[in-house]
């Protein structure tokens, strides 16, 4: 049997949702190539699997209306958005915002977090983030980049039935995904490309879906 894939995965999230409410994705991009050693890769374009993954999950949201299509402005989350939005046939146009990367929502002084994760890898920094206590150097406390995102969703939570689609890297989603189920990695699976944090209001939270864990919710925009 074939593995599902983070399109697969994140579109069978999606069906759980009500059909008639508001969704916002949190995503990560698609399959991008190797990044160098003792780089960021902010260059590296998607592999073109990742492109065809990115187009197979859009024409998978095609039967939604898209209300906004948010991206890290690096180049691997643009080609996925607009991967994406070609394979739904929308024709709006992805917007860049630096909360969702570059510096995203934890960063504050980007050489310092920078190099911390280049001298610790991504999931250290992430479990050290995810620990409590004093954030790491160059960065804000979880709970406070975790507002930050809440807030920009819950502005786009608005039209009835449609989607809203923000796409980030593992570091930023991995963070989300912590904090609001109160887990750190191995407590929840890793994003794996286009793992999907699917989202929607209900009785005045927001309720939310990660792949392998039970619905959760958070008050809106708290």
């Amino acid at each position: 049997m074939t593995k599902p894939d983070g399109a697969a995965r994140t579109l069978a999230l999606l069906d759980r949702t009500p059909a008639d409410s508001a969704v916002a994705i949190v995503l990560r991009h698609a399959e991008r190539e190797v990044i160098p050693p003792g780089a960021f890769g902010n260059d590296v374009p998607l592999t073109r699997r990742g492109q065809d993954s990115a187009h197979r999950l859009g024409a998978g949201l095609s039967h939604r209306m898209a209300a906004t299509v948010q991206t890290s402005p690096l180049l691997r989350c643009t080609q996925t958005a607009d991967a994406i939005i070609a394979g739904a046939g929308w024709t709006i146009d992805a917007i860049p915002n630096q909360l969702l990367g570059s510096p995203g929502p934890f960063v504050t002084q980007p050489d310092l977090a920078g190099q911390l994760i280049l001298d610790i890898g991504i999931a250290a920094a992430v479990r050290r983030q995810l620990a409590g206590g004093e954030p790491p150097d160059g960065m804000r406390a979880a709970a406070a980049g975790v507002r930050l995102v809440l807030g920009q969703l819950a502005k786009a939570l608005a039209a009835p039935g449609s989607i809203s689609l923000f796409v980030t890297h593992d570091a930023v989603l991995a963070v989300l995904v912590g904090s609001l189920y109160g887990l750190t990695p191995p407590g929840f699976g890793w994003p794996d490309y286009l793992d999907g944090l699917v989202m929607w209001p209900e009785s005045g939270r927001l309720r939310f879906l990660w792949r392998g864990l039970d619905e959760g919710s958070h008050p809106i925009g708290g």
